[in-house]
């Protein structure tokens, strides 16, 4: 892991720290316990409660702060049109706990660490085929056969919802992309966006990921950051965004102009079957002259 990258995430876990900004939650609630909040200090309760991770509350904060998108469509967990105080977007997302029946989600783990043999390090992109263990620590295998066919139907059949949610515009999918990803000890993906592009470029369009390990879970970290980004001029936040732990039996759908990354991740022992597992999917759009908001 480069230098650059490790300074970055002790500033994300420090900011992320979910007893600081409780502490600091608690210190804005008392300020604000005799008097009506204004939309400044509720979007500064909101920035603290996404930024620790606390995917429940920050989802009843939005509820309050912005009502109407977030009961047309409950999944969302931060509805879009949002900017930071930086005056970056903030990514719209989706999170859906308890996606699958736990039996189901018991069958993907066990045929995931049966096929082990079957993963390699990934490269840093589909274009690129380089290994490079200081940017991205990761391993991925394509081939795999339990629910890949129910994750590819159920993105599909729930895409008009996905788009609307969070005002994508209807694009038409050229093809839908998805991989088993298993991060061990010291996996990490620094900052990076799935599409480099404009809006009406062809590419990734719709990135998304279901979270799946051992139960209990035999590893720590591992959480994806989202980070505030300017997708039309390539630039992000450096101290805004939405940490979201990738508990077990989450999914997590955001447009896929916006920067993340992986934190580093925790397996005492580091045996493959006690990762912190993913499914990884994306959907691809072809070059159209849709109304893009970037």
């Amino acid at each position: 892991m480069h230098e650059s990258a490790r300074i970055q995430y002790d500033m994300l876990a420090r900011i992320g720290d979910a007893g600081i900004n409780a502490a600091l939650i608690a210190q804005l609630d008392a300020k604000l316990a005799d008097t009506a909040p204004n939309t400044d200090q509720r979007q500064m309760r909101a920035n603290l409660l996404r930024r620790s991770g606390d995917i429940d509350a920050t989802r009843d904060a939005y509820r309050t702060l912005v009502p109407g998108a977030m009961e047309a469509h409950p999944q969302l967990t931060i509805p879009p049109g949002l900017t930071s105080k930086d005056g970056q977007r903030i990514a719209p997302l989706i999170v859906i706990d308890d996606l699958l029946p736990a039996a189901a989600m018991e069958a993907l783990y066990r045929h995931a660490c049966d096929i082990a043999d079957r993963f390699r390090h990934a490269r840093l992109s589909s274009g690129e085929n380089l290994y490079d263990p200081d940017k991205r620590e990761t391993l991925l295998t394509w081939e795999f056969e339990v629910l890949r066919q129910h994750f590819l139907d159920y993105v599909a059949d729930n895409l008009y919802g996905f788009q609307d949610a969070l005002e994508l515009p209807r694009f038409t999918v050229e093809r839908s992309e998805i991989k088993l990803t298993n991060h061990l000890e010291g996996g990490f993906f620094n900052t990076h966006r799935d599409n480099h592009g404009s809006g009406r470029e062809a590419g990734r369009a719709l990135t998304w990921l279901y979270y799946f390990s051992a139960t209990p879970p035999r590893f720590a970290g591992g959480e994806l950051f989202i980070l505030d980004s300017d997708p039309a001029n390539a630039g992000c936040s450096d101290s805004f965004f939405t940490k979201v732990e990738p508990r077990a039996n989450r999914f997590v759908a955001f447009p896929s102009w916006f920067y993340h990354a992986v934190g580093p991740t925790h397996v005492p022992g580091n045996a493959f079957a006690d990762g912190r597992f993913a499914v990884s999917g994306h959907l691809h759009k072809p070059a159209d002259t849709l109304d893009w908001p970037w």
